[in-house]
């Protein structure tokens, strides 16, 4: 009897000390480990889940392309290969019609009303489909790109007949409406691709024009919100369910509509403060179009818009929650 007692005992023991132990998640981000998204929210927000739960959640971080790529991130979450990441909708965009809606240009003009809405939209059920297989962590849009260029811009003539970078299918259509020819390629590729001439512009935001010091090889920087792109951080929905009570209650006292507004208004101030870096600097010219101007690339690009509504599932209800929730969140700030 006292034999069984202090197996008992042990067995209890151990258990307690295995329940203890932190649970390691490996989040890959496909980035540049020195990304200010890494500092600024991938781990705060790791440091956030390991103090609500007592120690027991521990993100381990491996960026660039050591587990996952920009090109299959999404899959390396569903397959269980890390158990969080961070992604790019761009090179998944064909499986997320209707959240490539943040990408129509002249829609939304900073990162915080924007993540706000697709959060909303999500819950909502407006784009719960396009997400069901994974859980979303939070939706990340980004600021509205800009042109990166060579020369200068200041009308629809000076981009006639150029090559210009184009991350979503949307940029691309508004891209050829204005005149020009989008290359489809990865942000990796900016940097070389300005560099040899193989295209004149980039079009991404500043976020990632500083990351990948696209200053060096590009002076001229135009302001015109061609759309902003969707990225997102999401979590295999195996790993989530592993975890004990306590930590996936962590888990979801993290998420909501705080959240998304916050990770919204990181990317806002990235983009302020790396516009302002570059804007300083010397050789770098920061401009945007005049405002009659701005009307014509308009006017010339509205039939993007009313080409995505026909071809997306429910384009027009998308489009309708995406302008009603991006107001709603600017009301509210």
């Amino acid at each position: 009897m006292i034999g069984r007692i202090a197996v008992t005992l042990c067995a209890a023991l151990i258990g307690t000390n295995a329940a203890a132990e932190p649970v390691t998640l490996k989040f890959a981000n496909p980035g540049v480990p020195t990304s200010p998204l890494m500092s600024r929210i991938f781990m705060p927000m790791g440091e956030r889940l390991n103090k609500a739960t007592d120690g027991e959640i521990e993100l381990k971080f491996f960026s660039g392309p050591t587990l996952a790529t920009y090109a299959n991130v999404y899959d390396r979450v569903l397959n269980g290969v890390v158990d969080l990441a961070f992604g790019l909708l761009g090179p998944t965009s064909a499986a997320f019609p209707k959240s490539t809606v943040t990408a129509l240009p002249f829609e939304h003009k900073n990162g915080a009303s924007a993540s706000l809405a697709i959060w909303r939209m999500i819950g909502s059920g407006v784009l719960a489909d396009e997400w069901r297989a994974v859980k979303v962590v939070a939706p990340m849009v980004f600021p509205p790109q800009l042109l990166h260029s060579r020369k200068p811009i200041a009308a629809l003539a000076d981009i006639r007949g150029i090559k210009m970078s184009a991350q979503t299918r949307p940029t691309g259509e508004s891209i050829e409406r204005l005149g020009g020819v989008p290359i489809t390629m990865p942000v990796s590729e900016l940097y070389p691709s300005l560099q040899r001439g193989l295209i004149e512009v980039a079009t991404i935001g500043w976020a990632a024009a500083l990351t990948y010091k696209l200053s060096e090889v590009a002076t001229y920087h135009i302001q015109v919100p061609l759309g902003g792109e969707l990225t997102y951080i999401i979590m295999n929905k195996d790993s989530f369910a592993r975890l004990s009570t306590k930590s996936r209650q962590a888990f979801d006292d993290l998420l909501g509509d705080a959240f998304a507004r916050h990770v919204g208004e990181v990317l806002d101030g990235i983009d302020t403060e790396n516009r302002n870096t570059t804007a300083a600097s010397p050789g770098q010219n920061v401009t945007a179009l005049a405002p009659a101007e701005e009307a014509r690339w308009k006017v010339l690009v509205a039939p993007v818009t009313e080409a995505w509504v026909k071809a997306t599932p429910d384009g027009a209800k998308v489009l309708a929650a995406y302008r009603a929730e991006v107001a709603r969140a600017v009301a509210e700030k």
